[in-house]
Parts: structure tokens; sequence; C-alpha cells
């Protein structure tokens, strides 16, 4: 019986496992020769190094605050952490499933028997004594356990890096919510300078009506640009209280706090970071939803032989050993010893396909994990061109926003010089001067686009 013990528990330490070998799937990215530090990623082609807090290069200590509050308060983020804790405990329960369940019992007891159940007509008044202890082991031969524990390790690892991915989508959006505030602020102030001169064309015109230089259709028109500069300005005002909003719940305030939060006030966007050339495919490759999708597609590899081991029988041995006797005084001696020991062998015979079944389950569940981890990297590089696409748009739009506010600049200098020489009435300043404010609105919205832009591309890049 020592040596069917033995060999049985020595089966389990070197049992073989039907999962299918896991190789990495082969995608196509860009060379690169570039490599990583633990802190920080350097672009060999520049030089540039990528900090891994990265927003703090935007030098804004307000923003740098409300991401350290995002990342300590987020109710989605703390869930996902919670997760991990789960997750864990998962993978600890696989690790204790591998060996022995042992468990002790304890008894003590006295009876009285019944005088007319007894054969001599005297009942008999006894005690019982019982200390014992039992052990219950299934022999993993066939690697059903092994295999579960690896999954469970791979899940685990999957939530972590899922955990880094909500991270990531926190920081950008509570970055952008920021950035978008500013953006809110900074218009909110171009509108006011808008609405001044649009009053001042609006008395201008009032003016001339009464004197008889100017139908009422010109005062209406007029009238209604204003009108019409209140509402922008009412639009941007409400858009800048949902943003704060939104910026609160990110930093996971109570509803309370939501209502009673100040505004927040920006006084300027800050300015871009300055990017690298290229991005090392060693990067992109660390982003976290890239290996939770790959950690993803390991535990499902793993699924497939714990569903083949079902094919074959499932041995466990159990054992006992303890002390009984009716009297305390010979309670420990040898002669109230007792044991077993024994083995159980479960095998499969008719199922009606439930195992066949159940591995079809798991290989197409390891199928979609592997198009799943394909399509995340794709996406990841998609996303990667798709920002430095839009920064280069956006870039060349700023550009040339800010050549058309030189050439209004000079239009609204020539204006004031041929009011001044009394060639032209002094609306023609105000409506060129009205048009330059117009121009400075959009180049903030840019500013911002370029600002986000970036932010999404360190997004995509999956640097924390």
């Amino acid at each position: 019986m020592k040596k069917l013990v033995i060999i049985l528990i020595s089966f389990s330490i070197i049992s073989c496992s039907f999962a299918p070998k896991y190789s990495r799937p082969t995608v196509d990215l860009p060379a690169s020769d570039n490599e990583t530090t633990d802190n920080q990623t350097v672009d060999n082609k520049t030089g540039a190094f990528i900090n891994k807090k990265w927003w703090k290069n935007f030098e804004n200590e307000k923003l740098n605050k409300l991401v350290e509050e995002s990342l300590k308060n987020n109710d989605n983020l703390m869930l996902a952490y919670e997760r991990i804790n789960e997750f864990e405990a998962a993978f600890r329960l696989s690790r204790a499933n591998l060996y022995p369940s042992i468990n002790a019992n304890a008894s003590a007891g006295r009876f009285q028997t019944s005088d007319e159940a007894s054969a001599t007509g005297n009942g008999l008044l006894e005690n019982d004594y019982s200390l014992s202890g039992s052990a219950i082991f299934e022999a993993d031969i066939f690697g059903k356990l092994r295999n579960r524990s690896k999954a469970q390790k791979a899940l685990l690892l999957a939530q972590k890096n899922y955990a880094d991915t909500i991270k990531l989508r926190i920081i950008s959006d509570t970055i952008s919510t920021y950035f978008e505030i500013c953006s809110a602020d900074l218009q909110i102030n171009t509108l006011n300078n808008i609405i001044d001169n649009y009053k001042r064309s609006f008395n201008y015109r009032k003016k001339q009506y009464r004197n008889g230089l100017v139908n009422s259709l010109i005062v209406k028109q007029q009238e209604a640009q204003l009108n019409n500069s209140y509402l922008s300005l009412e639009n941007i005002t409400g858009s800048k209280k949902m943003l704060e909003n939104s910026l609160s719940l990110l930093l996971g305030k109570e509803p309370k706090e939501m209502f009673n939060t100040k505004s927040i006030s920006c006084t300027d966007l800050p300015e871009p970071l300055r990017l690298p050339a290229m991005l090392p495919s060693k990067i992109i490759e660390n982003r976290p939803d890239i290996v939770s999708a790959e950690e993803n597609l390991k535990a499902a590899n793993f699924e497939i032989g714990v569903a083949k081991a079902a094919y074959f029988p499932t041995i466990s041995l159990t054992g006992t050993f303890g002390f009984e006797s009716y009297e305390f005084s010979n309670f420990m001696q040898s002669s109230a010893e007792f044991w077993n020991i024994g083995g159980n062998l479960t095998t499969p015979i008719f199922d009606f396909g439930r195992i066949k079944a159940n591995v079809k389950i798991a290989n197409s569940r390891q199928k979609q994990a592997l198009i799943n981890y394909i399509y995340t990297v794709k996406n990841a590089f998609k996303e990667i061109h798709d920002a430095f696409i839009q920064l280069e748009n956006i870039q060349n739009k700023i550009e040339r926003q800010k050549t058309l506010i030189a050439d209004y600049k000079e239009i609204l200098n020539i204006s004031i010089k041929q009011y001044e020489n009394g060639m032209i009435d002094y609306i023609n300043v105000i409506d060129a001067r009205r048009n330059l404010e117009n121009l400075y609105l959009d180049l903030i919205s840019l500013n911002k686009e370029y600002l986000k832009q970036q932010v999404f591309l360190y997004k995509a890049m999956g640097i924390i």
C-alpha cells in the first residue's frame, strides 16, 4: 500500500498535461531596436526620454494633484483592484488543491443502553473517546489541477493588467477633461471680449439708425449677432459645468460634493509635450490591454488541458489515523490506535458527449482569445498611427490659423489707420477686431485638441 501511495504521489508531481504548447502569436510589427528602463523609455533615434509619469511634463501642479486624486479615489479603479484580490484568492485556492486536505477530528461521549435492548437484561453505561486525523489527496496524474492553477495565474495577471488599462484610461480622461475646462475658461474670456465688441457695434448701428444713415435691417442684424454671441457664451458656460461634474466623478467625489464643488478656474493651457519621432514596438507590446489579452489567451490554452483531462480517471487517496477508547485512561495507548487507508478511482464510461462538448467549448474560447489578442495588437498600432496623423493634421491647422491671425491683425491695423484718416467708419474697426477675436477662439480649440491628442497618444502607447 505504501508503495502504491508513493507511486501515485510521484505521478502527480511529474504529471502529464493535455494543454497545447503555448507560443506567442506572430503579428508583423514595425522594426525597432529601442530599449526600455524601469522608470523611463528611451527613443534611440531622438534620444528623447518617455517618462512613465508623462503627465508631469506638462508642469502643471493643479493637473498633477487632480491625477493623484483620481488614482486614489476613482470608483472604477478601486473595483478593478478589488477584483485583483478575488483573482489572487482564486489562484491560491487552485494551488491549494494540488496538496492534500488534512483534517482533525475529536469527540467525547457518554451513553446508557436500555435494559430491554440488552441480551443480559442489564443496560450498560459507557464512555467513548476518539481523536483522529484524516487526509484526502487527489493525484493529479493527468494535469487537470496544475493546468487549472496555471490558468488561474494567467487570469490573475490579466486582471492586474486590466487594472492598469483602467488606470491609464482614468489618467487620460482626467487630463483631457481638465484641458477641456481650461479651454472653456479661455473661450469664455474671449467670448466676453467678443460680446463687448458686438455691444459697441450694436450701439454704433443704433446711433446711425437714429441719424438716418442705416435702415432697421442692419440694426436687427447687429442685434441678432449680439444675441447669438450670448447664446454661445451660455453653451460654453453650461458645458464647463458638466465637464466639472465629469471631473468630480473621475475624482470619486460623493454626490453631495459634486453639488457643492467650486468652479475650477484655469488661466491658460499648458505647453505641448516634446514627442519622440518614432516609438519602439517593445513599448507597445507592453501595453496593459495587450498583456491582458495575451494572459487571457494563456488561460484559455490551459483550460483546454483541464477539459481534456476529464477523459481520464480521477484518482483520490484517503487515510485516517487516530485513537479510540471507552476508557480515558487507555485513550493514548498503542492498543487504542486505529487507522485506515483507501483509494478511489472514477473514470467516465458513457457521458453522452459531455466531455467532448466541454473540450469543444474550451477550444472555441481559446480561438476567441487568440482573435482578441491579435485584434488588440492591431488596434493598438492603429490608435498610435491615427494619433500621429491627427497630431500632424492639427499642428498644420494651428500654423494655418496663426497665419490667418497674423493676416487679420494686419487688417485690423489698416482699419484703424484708415478710420483715423477718415477713410472708413468705426464699424469697420469693430468688425475687424471681432473677426480677429473669433480666430483666437478657434485657435484655443485647436490648441486644446492638440493637447488632447497628445494625451491620447500616450494612452495608446500604454505607458504607465
